[in-house]
């Protein structure tokens, strides 16, 4: 199917452009994953086949892709990421961009259906598994050698990530080594992130011999390449202590996305990481506004606020969030950075990019401006942050065969429950503003506030319920009461059992 969807992206771009395909570069990078050599090959025999030049990367990241329509030397018309990002090691797909961005969604659903056209008028059926691979060798195999060619495109990308990293540090003393001193353990869970540490910390004098996990391996031997992974987490952690090391990055599988763990073996991501960025940024932006999902919680509104600066809380998405972040710079309200809890981040100074890489490197500058003002560890600028005592996230599975419309009905009804005194409980009132299902908070003891968001997944089968408390077992108590909501409503074709068990089963002594 890869073929046909290169040959769909050729149309698109050659629509997009202006241009006949006969006159469009296309790039193509892959993640380690098995899958992924296949899927590349077949998508560059497709674009060939529509007469499209090719420049085959091999093992690449998603940003460095980006950043091939972007760098001078290059300027490719559109780029193709082979890789499911974090998704387990069977799954796997492809990230398209421009130097305008990622493709959003109706594009992509549109080059699907033209691709599923191209395969029926070829003849080409998903069933036709062997058949298909014959269609695209035979293919390939007719294409011009002129018109696919292999470019060594991530060590130009590591060298222009050099140097930015030199003229923000601005070292007195070693300016072309100014990690000099610095000791950085990197973790790309055998993703496509090691150059991060052989290519570009490595280079700038950074000790980075105790990194893990660095051979890409598309089979994931150690731990999913995830920033949010308990194990990813853990295993960092350890080799930062081990080796006594300053500062540990996590990267995921296509480098978009990352977290970090300070010289303590603290772990650094979702709210945290969220809260480390945005005391980053809103010094070099003083009082502008940071983006986030639906998700983060009270104590990093509050945070942002106590930076001066101002927090928008948008919907789940990396996309929603990116955009909602550029259409908030294009209306004149100043929007440095955009982020989500899974550690997708994008910054205004970047091209507005999903760049896990760039946001690493980021608090490995501060890292170093730090020292070189006598200041301690990175993990001093969360120190006013307040954290929830309590957090989960629980998946209420819908069984009705309509998800979407089951998933309006019950959120909608809920929306009614919580407008109608939520069965008596006057501690909870509706937030402002809510993008993306509704968001309660509940007061709690103390003048602290817990609260939770129920929202339809965006992927999912499911009803989507986050919860956060600032008192020990306070969860307990939020959701014993939304289960009254659940048994008022006993129509609705979902599955509470995962709340049913929290509540129910006894609390650890």
């Amino acid at each position: 199917m890869m073929f046909f969807v290169g040959q769909a992206f050729a149309e698109w771009l050659s629509e997009r452009k202006g241009k006949p395909p006969s006159a469009l570069r296309v790039s193509i990078g892959r993640d380690p994953r098995l899958s992924s050599p296949l899927m590349a090959a077949s998508l560059a025999a497709g674009l060939a086949a529509a007469g499209v030049t090719v420049g085959r990367f091999g093992a690449c990241t998603t940003p460095a892709m980006f950043m091939s329509c972007i760098l001078p030397g290059h300027l490719y018309d559109g780029a193709v990421m082979i890789t499911a990002s974090h998704l387990p090691v069977n799954r796997n797909g492809a990230k398209f961009c421009t130097a305008d961005g990622g493709l959003e969604k109706k594009d992509i659903t549109a080059l699907l259906v033209r691709a599923a056209e191209l395969a029926t008028e070829a003849g080409q059926l998903p069933s036709d598994r062997f058949n298909d691979h014959a269609f695209v060798i035979t293919a390939a195999l007719e294409a011009s050698n002129e018109l696919v060619r292999v470019v060594d495109f991530l060590p130009e990308y590591a060298a222009y990530l050099r140097e930015l990293m030199k003229e923000s540090i601005a070292h007195p003393e070693h300016p072309d080594a100014p990690l000099t001193g610095l000791k950085i353990v990197v973790n790309p869970g055998n993703g496509g992130g090691a150059f991060i540490a052989d290519q570009v910390l490595g280079p700038l004098g950074a000790d980075v011999s105790a990194s893990i996990h660095l051979e890409p391996d598309g089979s994931f031997p150690n731990h999913t390449p995830n920033p949010e992974d308990k194990a990813a987490v853990a295993a960092t952690r350890q080799a930062v202590l081990d080796a006594g090391a300053d500062l540990g990055i996590m990267l995921d599988t296509d480098v978009d996305r990352s977290g970090v763990v300070d010289r303590s073996g603290n772990g650094i991501n979702r709210n945290r990481y969220i809260a480390l960025m945005s005391a980053i940024t809103l010094r070099e932006n003083p009082g502008e506004t940071i983006v986030t999902d639906s998700c983060t919680s009270n104590g990093l509104a509050a945070f942002i606020q106590q930076l001066g600066g101002r927090h928008f809380r948008y919907k789940k998405g990396y996309k929603n969030i990116i955009n909602k972040g550029m259409e908030l710079n294009a209306a004149g309200v100043p929007c440095p950075l955009m982020m989500e809890t899974s550690g997708h981040g994008a910054m205004r100074e970047n091209y507005f990019l999903d760049d896990g890489a760039y946001g690493a490197l980021k608090i490995v500058i501060e890292a170093v401006r730090r020292r070189l003002e006598g200041r301690g560890d990175i993990s001093e600028l969360l120190a006013e942050l307040r954290e929830p005592v309590e957090a989960m996230e629980i998946r209420v599975a819908i069984k009705a065969r309509d998800v979407r419309a089951e998933g309006e009905r019950v959120t909608a009804a809920f929306k009614d429950w919580v407008d109608a005194g939520c069965g008596g409980a006057t501690n909870w009132r509706l937030e402002d503003e809510n993008y993306e299902g509704w968001r309660v908070k509940v007061a709690e003891e103390g003048g602290k506030e817990g609260w939770l968001l129920l929202r339809p997944s965006l992927h999912d089968p499911d009803i989507v319920l986050n919860v956060e408390s600032e008192h020990a077992d306070g969860m307990r108590a939020i959701l014993q009461h939304l289960l009254e909501f659940f048994k008022q409503h006993p129509e609705f074709e979902v599955c509470t059992g995962k709340v049913e068990d929290y509540v129910y089963v006894p609390a650890a002594a």
